[in-house]
């Protein structure tokens, strides 16, 4: 999350157990045991860069709707982005659920994004790319392009997860960049591999067929990382940077790596796949974001059903 303090200024922030900062140190320590450790890391930070710094120097019960909404607006004036803040504020309200303080926080609104999705011209461009140029880090594009695995997922990937008799790939982990815990690091943040962002992110898909002798072709020890063919991953930032490059070559720049699997799941839906059994291949963890991100009928669609309409009076 944006901020301008620095490690320095989190750590001379004082925990007084009477005040909010001890009542929101308290919930910390209780999601610690249970939680991701990328989650906990966002949880700190928050609460170190935002939170005490608002609200720790009052007692949990003099912390009113005005308040949060100033502080609300207060965030959003300082550049950061209305997901951000809402981010910030949900933890907020956990904590105060926590101890059982019931304020209805006015979240703030955020434009929904519109998803980048490949034409099929371009992802047939980027395709014959990747095929001419085959090798571990475009081959992961490739099934990236074919299975829609996040980046995260993909840079965890290791051959033990890849199970070419069964044809299925499991999902397993994720590698994701978070604050550094070690506050006496010089290095702001660190690479850790962790369980995937939810359990229903933690899955079986089938590899398509095609991509069978591919993946037979690179195949490694069990312990090495499908991406670099060693015992040493390859973090997201990095791959991003190949991808980019890949991308450059052809034209298609503008296209971000989640295009990728935002084309995989449209492609899914054009040939007739039914929301449920995509939004399990995704790891959704919900069919309502797969119909609500996925499933929307083109103008091309709407002509044609509007076409096949005829006066009833002529049909008799």
């Amino acid at each position: 999350m944006g901020n301008n303090k620095t490690k320095k200024d989190i750590k001379k922030i004082t925990i007084e157990k009477s005040l909010f900062s001890g009542d929101i140190h308290n919930w910390l320590k209780s999601v610690k045991i249970s939680c991701k450790k990328s989650s906990y890391s966002c949880y700190e930070y928050t609460v170190y860069a935002h939170l005490i710094p608002e609200f720790g120097h009052y007692k949990i019960k003099q912390i009113t709707k005005n308040h949060i909404n100033e502080f609300t607006e207060k965030l959003l004036s300082n550049g950061l982005a209305p997901k951000t803040v809402k981010d910030i504020l949900i933890i907020l309200q956990q904590v105060l659920k926590y101890h059982d303080i019931k304020i209805d926080i006015t979240m703030p609104k955020i434009a929904k994004k519109e998803i980048q999705i490949l034409k099929k011209e371009h992802q047939i461009a980027l395709e014959k790319k990747l095929i001419s140029n085959i090798d571990e880090p475009n081959l992961g594009i490739l099934l990236c392009l074919y299975t829609g695995l996040r980046i995260g997922e993909l840079c965890a990937l290791k051959w033990k997860n890849i199970d070419l008799e069964n044809k299925i790939i499991k999902i397993k982990k994720t590698l994701i960049r978070i604050k550094n815990p070690d506050k006496n690091s010089n290095n702001k943040t660190t690479v850790i591999l962790d369980v995937p962002k939810s359990i229903s992110s933690i899955r079986n898909i089938p590899i398509p067929i095609f991509i069978i002798p591919l993946l037979k072709k690179f195949k490694k020890n069990n312990d090495y990382f499908f991406l670099t063919g060693r015992e040493k991953y390859i973090e997201p930032r990095s791959y991003t940077n190949h991808y980019k490059k890949i991308m450059k070559s052809v034209g298609l720049d503008k296209y971000n790596f989640h295009a990728l699997r935002h084309s995989f799941a449209t492609r899914c839906i054009e040939n007739g796949c039914d929301p449920k059994t995509l939004s399990e291949i995704l790891g959704h963890t919900d069919v309502k974001i797969t119909l609500d991100r996925y499933v929307h009928p083109s103008f091309d669609n709407k002509v044609k059903l509007m076409n096949n309409l005829n006066p009833m009076y002529e049909s008799k």
